[in-house]
């Protein structure tokens, strides 16, 4: 990776995202969109109804005019788009549903669903609550760049982050469907084999009948991690696995044994891996990875689920070891 690249290439997301937020009085997030979809149609500036002023549209052109997006690979505009992200997060002061999920925790994921597929067959892996699709991105980038028959899906129900997966999409030239709808209706989704999700946790500002999710609640408002993880169950493949990012202290609430009660009834829960607390800002924000799997002809239980901590990975030693240790603990299971 050619960091002079990256740099410049963030230089002139940063910049002409600043000049169009000004200029248009918009968010910052829609500005980079529409900074995006101008270097994508090859630096042509989109005007309506006389913005952005002239003047803009001319620094506009110098900046693009800078830049070959072609010239640079998928690590290196994968790298600068991770950086504009912090920036969009930073700008307009994000909610903690909506930030993108960080490159570190989706290389982290990837180790784990390395450890379970053949990453060079013809997979389906899904996110129904994709957000900016950094998540799945980062996996793309990481583990299936050069296997051309993964098929990617998220599902977002708000317009602007699906919006913002579809730019970031189109420049990084990973291909995906996306499907701006609730992910909690029924969906048209050919059957997956990964699902994976940095889901977001709170209740779920809707009604749910009596039948439609065992996870349900029995009185007032259900929880929305809890019925997007049972959602998941129904497009997942017989064997198939889920990648679920939650809040560590969801696994130390009262309220998991229904989930686990549900996710025994359909699957397997397999692990449930710590991220890094050095990572965040607090314990109580600290997130876990909770591994489970669907029931079918090649499933079984693990006789011993994984709880394990992640090691801080600048020490690569240590962090090696943990990988190693990850592998022995599947092999002594027979998964």
């Amino acid at each position: 990776m050619d960091t002079s690249k990256v740099e410049k290439f963030y230089t002139v997301l940063l910049e002409s995202t600043r000049l169009l937020k000004e200029d248009l009085d918009s968010t910052f997030m829609e500005a980079f969109i529409e900074s995006g979809e101008n270097i994508l149609d090859k630096g042509k500036v989109h005007v309506e109804d006389g913005l952005p002023h002239a003047e803009t549209r001319d620094k506009l052109r110098e900046l693009y005019d800078s830049i070959s997006i072609e010239g640079l690979s998928l690590e290196e505009k994968k790298k600068a788009i991770q950086m504009m992200l912090i920036s969009i997060v930073k700008e307009d002061q994000l909610q903690v549903n909506h930030q993108p999920t960080p490159d570190g925790i989706g290389v982290i994921i990837s180790y784990f669903i390395d450890l379970f597929f053949e990453t060079d067959e013809p997979l389906h892996l899904a996110d129904l609550s994709v957000g900016s699709g950094n998540l799945i991105y980062t996996l793309f980038t990481t583990l299936f760049s050069q296997n051309e028959q993964m098929k990617l899906t998220g599902v977002d129900n708000d317009e602007l982050l699906i919006s913002l997966a579809s730019t970031i999409s189109a420049l990084l030239a990973i291909p995906v469907q996306l499907m701006h709808q609730d992910a909690l209706q029924p969906l048209l989704l050919d059957p997956v084999d990964i699902m994976v999700s940095d889901l977001p946790v709170g209740y779920y500002p809707k009604d749910i009948k009596n039948g439609e999710f065992q996870t349900r609640f029995e009185e007032g408002y259900s929880y929305s991690h809890y019925l997007l993880i049972e959602q998941g169950f129904k497009y997942l493949k017989e064997s198939g696995y889920a990648f679920y990012l939650l809040p560590t202290n969801v696994f130390e609430s009262e309220e998991v044994k229904s989930l686990l009660k549900f996710v025994h009834s359909v699957g397997h829960v397999q692990a449930i891996i710590h991220m890094p607390l050095e990572w965040f800002s607090s314990v109580k924000s600290r997130k876990s990875l909770f591994i489970v799997q669907k029931k079918g002809e090649d499933s079984k239980q693990v006789d011993e689920v994984l709880v394990s901590d992640v090691p801080n990975i600048k020490n690569q030693h240590v962090f090696n070891e943990f990988i190693l240790s990850i592998k022995k603990w599947k092999k002594e299971q027979q998964i």
